[in-house]
């Protein structure tokens, strides 16, 4: 029987997200890391990430095949892994995030070619070490140790996966990536760990050999604040855009399209919507734009969303025909919405018609009447996310300051989605901005910050 526990846990507070660090040959799930998963749980920044760290048995001496016991080699130990992600403990994990060290690294590559329903889930994979492409010394010790044998450069294994991992994740993996070679490292050479994953595929280069690259000295090595970044990403440091409840949302994301855009000629608005603005979080704003083209027609939900993605295309690459565009969509959309006594909708297409009236058109008259009528509509609706946000944009261009940080707190204090946060600060920002509202960017600033945390 084996004395190398499955999974060993180092925080569970019950969270949604969970980061699983595995070893790598000859290696072991506590020792290997130093003291990497406790500065990670130590860092307020990633504290709603649960923290566990995957063993199994890899050891420096032969393998005695046929007789009793060996080593399992390297593919099964890729149904290892991911049988642990099955079992009870990782299972209700909404989202994994994955660390590995030199052989683990293989191990989660591996897994994730093989179980889709893992690479749904995964979505950050971190790796420190790994021979992606094999090794050359290795071959002269595959006869001794299985394990060896599949890291050889020229084995069945890392041909395969070479192969494998091209074809499906090269061109658009459904997780961030990074990959991480040491400057000193002699057994896994930085062709071999870098190679494999032309850019974009982020790589990096730390001080230190092989063992030194995951026993860092301090919090502010190298190896450890690429980890922390690759985790943290843009997130804000608490609330409803902290780290984990991104990387929660992106695997959200991910279903609704896997869900959605096979029936993409069939669905209806609200389905049209959330399979546009889930393409579009996921970095694939221009298919959002063609389906939301395709399909809106005169459905001003859907000719809101085009009209949001042509805005936000425009303010990126400054291209007039988008804003112009944009603008014709809301206006449309907020006359037909009128028409029709729509309220949210109106206050809806209303407040972003009056955006683009300061932002293109620097017309702050037009913008401040269109603001006054959105309150009106606003007073007829539902006190949802939205119609609270929407208030606190029509205040920010009434000169009503206070008046619009209030709406934004109470917005915060209904919990809304991490999207939902970032759409609506990205354009009170820029109100303000707009507005030269000082004030205002300041405390939008500490809000959306996530310093306010009880309110996200």
């Amino acid at each position: 029987m084996s004395t190398t526990p499955l999974l060993h846990t180092i925080r569970d507070r019950g969270s949604d997200a969970g980061v699983v660090f595995l070893h790598g040959f000859s290696g072991d799930q506590a020792k290997t890391w130093g003291k990497f998963p406790d500065w990670i749980a130590a860092d307020p920044r990633v504290s709603e990430w649960d923290l566990f760290s995957i063993g199994y048995t890899s050891r420096l001496v032969p393998d005695i095949v046929g007789i009793w016991s060996a080593d399992a080699p390297l593919d099964r130990l890729a149904l290892l892994l991911y049988t642990a992600t099955v079992l009870p403990a990782l299972k209700r994990y909404r989202s994994l995030a994955f660390v590995g060290h030199s052989m683990g690294g293989l191990l989660i590559q591996r897994a994730l070619l093989d179980h889709d329903d893992l690479a749904r889930r995964v979505s950050h994979v971190v790796l420190f070490g790994t021979p992606s492409a094999g090794i050359s010394k290795a071959g002269r010790f595959r006869f001794l140790k299985r394990q060896v044998r599949d890291m050889a450069d020229d084995s069945e294994f890392i041909q395969a996966l070479r192969e494998h991992w091209k074809k499906r994740f090269e061109s658009s993996a459904p997780f961030r990536f990074m990959t991480v070679a040491g400057d000193q490292d002699e057994f896994v050479p930085s062709s071999s760990s870098l190679e494999p994953f032309p850019p974009p595929a982020q790589r990096a280069v730390v001080p230190g050999n092989h063992l030194d690259i995951v026993k860092p000295d301090d919090v502010n090595s190298p190896s450890f604040q690429l980890l922390l970044g690759a985790l943290v990403g843009e997130a804000a440091p608490s609330g409803a855009r902290s780290a984990a409840r991104l990387a929660v949302e992106s695997r959200d994301f991910l279903r609704a399209v896997e869900l959605l855009e096979p029936q993409k000629d069939e669905l209806d608005d609200q389905g049209l919507v959330e399979l546009a603005l889930a393409l579009e979080q996921l970095g694939r704003q221009p298919e959002a734009i063609a389906l939301l083209e395709h399909h809106a027609g005169t459905r001003t939900d859907p000719m809101g969303v085009l009209a949001g993605r042509l805005k936000r295309r425009w303010l990126a690459e400054r291209r007039q025909r988008d804003a112009e565009r944009a603008e014709s969509l809301y206006e449309q959309a907020f006359h037909l919405a009128r028409g029709k006594n729509d309220a949210a909708q109106v206050y809806y297409h209303g407040i972003n018609l009056a955006f683009m009236k300061l932002a293109l058109r620097n017309d702050r008259s037009a913008a401040r009447e269109l603001a006054l009528e959105v309150l009106d509509y606003c007073a007829q609706a539902a006190p949802v996310v939205w119609q609270i946000a929407t208030k606190g944009e029509a205040n920010l261009i009434l000169g009503e300051t206070q008046a619009a940080l209030d709406h934004y707190k109470a917005a915060l204090a209904k919990h809304p989605t991490p999207r939902q946060v970032g759409s609506m600060f990205r354009q009170a920002f820029r109100i303000a901005d707009l507005m030269d509202d000082e004030v205002a960017l300041d405390e939008l600033t500490t809000l959306y910050g996530g310093e306010e945390g009880t309110l996200g």
